[in-house]
Parts: C-alpha cells; sequence; structure tokens
C-alpha cells in the first residue's frame, strides 16, 4: 500500500437500504417498525444509499420521508439506466422537498456518459445543482467482492464513490483484504478526498471497515 493510495482515498464506510433483505432486516428489534429504521440506522452510521426501487417507489417504503429520515443523515440515490432525467429529476425533486439537506447526491447506474450529463441538467433545471453527481457505475474487480461499482468523481464528487457486494462470512482479515483492495484501488483513481463506500452487508460490518481503515493510516 502506497503513501499516496493513503492520502487520496479517505473511505467512508456508508449502508444500503434494502427493505425485506435479511442483512438488512437483521439489524434491527424485531417489533421496531419500518418507518423507523431510518431514524435506529442514524444512531450508528450517518450515510445511507437508496437504491431505485427504495426511492422511486410509489408508496414510500419508510413511510413519510419527511418523518422517517432523520436530520443527521445523509443520502445518496442509486439512478438506474432506464430511468429519464425529467422523470427522475422530478422525483429526486419530490424526495428533495421533504427531506431537504439530507439528500447528498445521486450515484448513476452504468451508462454513457452523455446519459450522466442529461441527469446534471435536468436537477439543475430542477433546481438541485447542489447535489453531487457521480460518474457512472463501472464494474472492478476487487478481492473479497462478489461485486463493486465505482463511481468516478465528477466536479466537487471528491474522491468518487463506491457500491460493494462483500464476500458472504468473510472474516477479519477477508475484510481487511477487502479495505486494502479498495484503498490501493481508489488511491489509483482521479480525485481525492472523501470517497464514500456503500456496502451491501449488514450495518454493523460498517464499523469492523471504519475500524480497519483507521488501523491501516485511512481513518
Amino acid at each position: 500500500m502506497t503513501q499516496a493510495a493513503t492520502i487520496s482515498s479517505r473511505l467512508q464506510a456508508a449502508g444500503v437500504a434494502a427493505p425485506g433483505e435479511d442483512w438488512w432486516e437483521g439489524f434491527f428489534p424485531e417489533d421496531l417498525p419500518q418507518d423507523w429504521q431510518l431514524e435506529y440506522y442514524t444512531h450508528y452510521h450517518s450515510r445511507l444509499l437508496l437504491p431505485a426501487a427504495v426511492w422511486t417507489s410509489p408508496d414510500p417504503i419508510f413511510g413519510d420521508w419527511a418523518e422517517a429520515v432523520p436530520s443527521k443523515l445523509r443520502l445518496t440515490v442509486d439512478w438506474p439506466q432506464d430511468l429519464a432525467p425529467e422523470a427522475g429529476a422530478a422525483q429526486v425533486q419530490a424526495l428533495a422537498d421533504a427531506v431537504g439537506e439530507c439528500l447528498q447526491a445521486v450515484a448513476p447506474g452504468p451508462m454513457e456518459p452523455a446519459q450522466v450529463v442529461a441527469i446534471r441538467d435536468a436537477l439543475e433545471c430542477a433546481g438541485l445543482g447542489r447535489l453531487i453527481v457521480y460518474g457512472a457505475g463501472e464494474a472492478r474487480s476487487l478481492a473479497r467482492a462478489e461485486t463493486a461499482w465505482f463511481h468516478a468523481p465528477m466536479g466537487a464528487a471528491g474522491g468518487g464513490a463506491w457500491q460493494v457486494t462483500p464476500e458472504s462470512g468473510l472474516d477479519a482479515p477477508g475484510w481487511r483484504a477487502l479495505v486494502e483492495a479498495l484503498i490501493e484501488a481508489s488511491g489509483r483513481a482521479d480525485g481525492a478526498g472523501e470517497t464514500p463506500v456503500f456496502l451491501r452487508a449488514r450495518p454493523e460490518r460498517l464499523s469492523d471497515f471504519r475500524t480497519i481503515a483507521a488501523l491501516l493510516g485511512n481513518g
């Protein structure tokens, strides 16, 4: 691991909302209503990715967004390839009207660069030019990851962002190998600064990730 990689990446562990998935639901007390999940999550973590199925649902999965999202939670939305810029911008605007500054960024799925530009333009027209729009997701190969997507930084997007599904059943050495691979890969990427890593894993694992990253000098 090089010094440049350590300085440039500054990985920030974050979660992925996955209502109905065992690895998500198992984090919460059994009797906790779903519309209280984000409040509970924010007692431990402050960043969360909302997959398209969550934030575009006509029936909000977590209930009224304005009530469900705590003021300290920072949200990024995953923008699918088949969502038209104007229609998507209208839905993002509705979410932003409900949660305000808690909505922070957009992570486009795999798509052409022109589609990302169209998304940025549509958000600008909707009065949401403040949102970070990362580059389109690019598949990467990482040690101890089932899947990994990197979103290159664009404009004020810092060091970009990652979406990662770790291998199931990782032990401590496995998590260390994954964190080391992310540090190395982020060090080679363009841009510097904060790099969220959205992990499709039990939220408890975010703390493990942070501890390992800190021990590796990536705090």
